[in-house]
């Protein structure tokens, strides 16, 4: 009897020697993948020039092309990977660029610059795009958090660019970010909301880095906007775009004057695809945030296979997956274990060893990479 509970014993440890071997050969391959993934892309989209350096989002190596969105992803990704020695040199420098391409009069960042080009569209220069200076303000305190040298200027710069945004781009009527400076008072466009602006634990930040309660405002009229459009559709999706009244309500993009820019603006797109990520970040989630990101992950783990777009209904618009809606729904389920079989499905993403074929998914990926855990 001792011989047999003796032999179960020793059966029992051997699996669980091979279990804990099968997965640490499995998190060190996965975490070998993460930096050769981050490898590769800094290789092939960060590209340096006299006035520092920017990610191209262009397929062209020859006058590439920076957005501010782009610039502030690659900020927040050098500020967050920990394993590269060079990357806080790599943020200088992609904050030099930032420096040198801002809206004139302004510490907001030009939307889009053409490198090499013999001229620029006006529109381009003096038109910001909000969700950039938002992920570039946030990068650049957590840079001061984390790194002494240049410290002060990032403080600095941040604030000045808080202020900026509280000034360019805030429609007051309603206390909802607008999707740019150019979306003003006299655009058809000033109600316009940006579903994936809606970024609870920036805003938070911002609070406690400026102690300027209109941060806290601005994150709950915003995330009420968000509540609204969600429990519009009955599968918990929300669109790219909204329209929000002065009065805060919710409406579709061709209520009154019609501010529909693009054909997938009234669906969940590639936008909205960050959305499951952004309420994740917040780990002190509101009831609010909770049941909007529950119903978009209820709706994501009951589907067999994830397409790229979804209309409100819950139609898939493509045949295909791309990295940029699975990223998001990764981090997202990584956060609970009753999402673990999305988790599952969706880890897909750890076992890639080589970029996809464009600037937006494969900078997702590395981002969504570099934010887990």
């Amino acid at each position: 009897m001792t011989k047999r509970i003796l032999s179960f014993v020793w059966f029992f440890i051997v699996i669980l020697l091979f279990v804990f071997s099968v997965q640490y050969v499995k998190n060190e391959s996965s975490e070998h993948n993460k930096q050769e993934i981050y490898s590769q892309w800094q290789h092939k989209y960060i590209f340096k020039t006299p006035q520092g350096r920017y990610v191209n989002t262009s397929s062209r190596s020859e006058n590439g092309v920076a957005l501010s969105e782009a610039q502030g992803y690659g900020m927040l990704i050098s500020v967050l990977n920990d394993q590269d020695k060079s990357s806080e040199n790599q943020f200088y420098d992609l904050y030099t660029y930032y420096k040198h391409h801002r809206v004139k009069g302004t510490y907001l960042m030009s939307w889009r610059y053409t490198n090499g080009a013999k001229q620029q569209k006006q529109a381009d220069l003096k038109n910001n795009a909000t969700d950039g200076d938002l992920y570039i303000a946030y990068a650049l305190i957590l840079a001061s958090e984390k790194w002494s040298q240049h410290r002060s200027v990032y403080e600095s710069t941040a604030k000045q660019i808080l202020d900026d945004i509280l000034k360019y781009n805030v429609n007051y009527n309603n206390n909802i970010l607008t999707v740019g400076n150019w979306a003003d008072g006299s655009s058809k466009y000033q109600n316009l909301m940006r579903t994936s602006d809606v970024l609870p634990s920036f805003f938070d930040k911002f609070y406690e880095f400026s102690q300027n309660s209109q941060w806290l405002t601005i994150k709950n009229k915003m995330l009420d906007s968000l509540y609204q459009a969600s429990l519009k559709s009955n599968v918990g999706l929300v669109p790219d775009f909204i329209q929000v009244t002065n009065d805060n309500k919710v409406k579709s993009l061709t209520y009154g004057k019609n501010v529909k820019l693009n054909k997938h603006d009234d669906d969940y797109y590639y936008n909205a695809f960050r959305i499951p990520y952004n309420l994740a970040l917040d780990k002190d989630r509101s009831s609010k945030e909770n049941q909007i990101l529950i119903k978009l992950m209820n709706f994501f783990s009951s589907l067999e296979k994830i397409s790229s777009g979804y209309n409100m209904s819950g139609k898939p618009l493509n045949k295909f997956q791309s990295t940029s809606i699975s990223a998001p729904l990764f981090y997202a389920a990584s956060t609970s274990q009753k999402w673990h079989t999305l988790y599952q499905k969706q880890s897909f993403i750890l076992d890639y060893d080589r970029l996809n074929h464009n600037y937006y998914d494969d900078t997702l990926l590395v981002l969504i990479l570099y934010s887990t855990k």
